[in-house]
């Protein structure tokens, strides 16, 4: 249990360090050279791991290192991935894009551990890591030939005073702040949860690597129905915060707290499922309405802010539920945060109703 919360950690702790940074870079740099980079690196990151369980060096180092790797190229991708797409559209499309993006990887983020759990129930863990580098494959291809457009020309700048600007940008913009944190605030539970269901599909109730294919799968099921919930919804409205994000950041930490306590197998497999519904709503309103704020040369800053936030509560969160389990067991360590992550998000919520109410006085 504490490695696995270690290798979560080590995948999603480097976007809290060095997303800034790349997010900063990502709005100097031509946008789809840097897109066909962090492909490449992820390519030569699942030949690397592949090649380690070849060898029989497969172990709790290498697994590190390989896991820090990937987390590193990640805090690269994430800005580049939600700064190049909206560039690839006109801006009357913008608000359908941003809901494809968010869509798009939001499943992926779930519907991908599924896949992968499903074929390492079925065939082994040989077969799964043959397909990954294969997987990465196609997108250096696809790449290749866009054409996104380039940030209008502006003065020259130091890397310090580009990234003041875009953490300027995010304190004084009410709706990203909040639809930050609150990202963020569900991010330390929901996601915590799901990256640490190993755990409880072989601790808790003892079912192996079939189990975590069967929850991993329920939580690709609910990320599936969440997105077909959200194509038939109304769209991205500009200065908006989602209601359905809004009441899934709330209950998701709720669902994570009842899953602490859930004793059955069948139960357990349906809060997952929940979760998955939740985490995608939350995901995909959260950054649509972040990304139609936000001008072009602004976002791979902006998105990186968000991403360092997210990914980085994902990481702090499955760490600290690792720990937690260690010392106060699995479902008391889910039933404390999942309650303090629900009232946060609440009592922030209110704070910005608060603000609006006054400024309209």
């Amino acid at each position: 249990m504490p490695f696995l919360g270690w290798l979560a950690f080590l995948t999603f702790a480097p976007p809290l360090f060095l997303g800034p940074f790349f997010g900063v870079v990502v709005d100097r740099v031509n946008i789809r050279r840097a897109a066909i980079s962090t492909q490449s690196l992820f390519l030569a990151g699942a030949l690397a791991l592949l090649l380690i369980e070849f060898s029989g060096q497969t172990g709790r180092a290498s697994l590190s290192v390989i896991t820090l790797f990937i987390g590193v190229v990640s805090s690269a991708q994430h800005p580049t991935r939600m700064a190049i797409t909206p560039r690839l559209a006109p801006a009357s499309q913008l608000s359908s894009v941003v809901l494809l993006l968010s869509l798009n990887f939001n499943i992926a983020r779930v519907i991908g551990p599924a896949i992968g759990g499903g074929i390492i129930a079925g065939y082994g863990v040989w077969v799964a890591l043959i397909f990954t580098p294969l997987a990465f494959l196609p997108f250096v291809l696809i790449l290749c030939p866009l054409r996104p457009r380039a940030n209008k020309p502006k003065p020259k700048a130091s890397m310090r005073a580009d990234f003041a600007e875009g953490l300027a940008y995010v304190r004084h913009s009410r709706l990203i702040l909040t639809a930050t944190l609150v990202s963020g605030l569900f991010a330390f539970v929901g996601r915590g949860v799901l990256e640490i269901l190993p755990s409880l599909a072989d601790g808790r109730f003892e079912r192996g690597a079939a189990g975590l294919g069967t929850l991993t799968a329920a939580a690709g099921a609910g990320a599936l129905l969440a997105a077909l919930v959200q194509i038939f919804m109304r769209g991205p409205v500009p200065g908006r915060l989602p209601w359905v994000s809004v009441i899934s950041a709330i209950t998701g930490p709720l669902l994570a707290a009842y899953l602490g306590g859930a004793n059955q197998w069948q139960v357990a497999v349906f809060l997952v499922g929940l979760l998955g519904f939740a985490g995608t709503l939350v995901g995909v309103g959260m950054q649509a309405a972040i990304q139609m704020q936000v001008e072009d040369h602004l976002r791979g800053r902006v998105m990186s802010l968000w991403t360092m936030v997210s990914m980085g509560a994902t990481a702090v969160g499955a760490a600290a539920l690792g720990g937690l389990a260690g010392s106060i067991g699995l479902p008391r360590a889910l039933l404390l945060s999942g309650i303090s992550s629900a009232g946060a998000t609440i009592i922030l919520l209110l704070w910005r109703r608060w603000a609006q109410f006054r400024e309209s006085r």
